[in-house]
């Protein structure tokens, strides 16, 4: 009974929120018609409708499981890529072949595609946690295991490069115009490595402050009952990584990270120029999007539970019983 109340209260959020997203956008395709594309106005209906569709995706992530999130993912992330890829083309090479509804249409399918990436992100932290976490499974290069915070520093070490070869890029004309899709490939791999070298440093901060990168340890038995060995793999030494805060703070992490995303992506399409110019709001973007990373990295135990909640069940056993022993 309690699991029928839950699927039909989630699926009244669903509702309601999808009902929330379609008039906003059906507000933002009248007003486009009147108004200038980067009037203020305008911007703020296009980032309330942006922000509905996000948090219409973050319920959808509540009531369908991570398999068919990850189908739904990959299939607006290709809808999307095609859809940009048509406006670009149309746009520079000046064909002038779409009509106003279709043009209309193609920038509610980017809308929408981009939507579904920040809720993504969320989704493959727990799938992640769950099936390559090195704490867990131990990563192995060799012999020796790498620690996710030094992943995480490598990560950092590549967004500055890629942060300094995007300031380069721009200063050439082409790149702003006809290579456009150069400079947006940058742009998007500059906040995943931002995001996950954030999310990778803090999740494993205790052994970044230790310096603790890499270290050689021995294989588990290839034969041993997988499950088994994730859960009684924990130490003592990994009780603190398992710590889990009074205040959940992984909303405002999830929060934060599609803000941020929305940011880079959309820029002043998404918050006014009289608020903030071009470069700015691309900047705190990155900005928000290593800061989303950072909470999300301290918050995971929640994530993980949120998701896999046996899994969870039998980690939080193991720590009761290494907590009963170490008394």
């Amino acid at each position: 009974m309690r699991r029928s109340c839950k699927i039909l209260i989630k699926s009244l959020i669903i509702i309601i929120l999808s009902f929330a997203v379609w008039s906003s956008l059906t507000y933002y395709l009248q007003l486009k018609q009147v108004l200038k594309l980067y009037s203020y106005e305008l911007t703020i209906t296009r980032g309330i409708s942006i922000g509905l569709l996000n948090t219409l995706f973050y319920g959808i992530v509540l009531v369908i499981n991570i398999r068919s999130y990850r189908i739904l993912f990959f299939s607006l992330a290709f809808f999307g890529i095609v859809a940009w890829n048509i406006s670009y083309l149309n746009e520079n090479l000046d064909l002038g072949l779409l009509s106003n509804n279709m043009e209309d249409f193609l920038e509610i399918l980017l809308f929408i595609s981009t939507a579904v990436i920040a809720p993504g992100f969320v989704v493959f932290i727990a799938y992640y946690i769950k099936k390559f976490t090195s704490k867990f499974e131990g990563n192995f290069i060799g012999k020796y295991h790498l620690h996710e915070g030094f992943f995480g520093i490598i990560l950092i070490g590549l967004a500055i490069f890629l942060f300094i070869s995007r300031t380069i890029v721009r200063q050439f004309e082409v790149f702003l115009n006809e290579l456009k899709i150069i400079l947006a490939i940058i742009m998007i791999l500059l906040y995943f490595v931002l995001f996950f070298g954030g999310f990778f440093i803090f999740r494993d901060i205790k052994d970044v402050i230790r310096l603790k990168f890499i270290k050689k340890m021995e294989k588990s038995p290839v034969n041993e009952d997988r499950n088994s060995y994730i859960f009684n793999s924990i130490t003592q030494d990994n009780l603190s990584f398992f710590r889990v805060f009074k205040v959940p703070i992984f909303p405002i992490g999830i929060f934060i990270t599609s803000m941020s995303f929305s940011m880079v992506i959309y820029g002043t399409k998404f918050i006014p120029r009289e608020l903030l110019n071009p470069e700015q709001i691309v900047n705190y973007g990155y900005l928000f999007s290593l800061l989303a990373g950072i909470i999300i990295g301290f918050d995971w135990v929640r994530i993980f539970k949120w998701f896999y909640p046996k899994e969870y069940a039998g980690i939080e056993q193991r720590i009761i019983e290494l907590k009963k022993h170490d008394i």
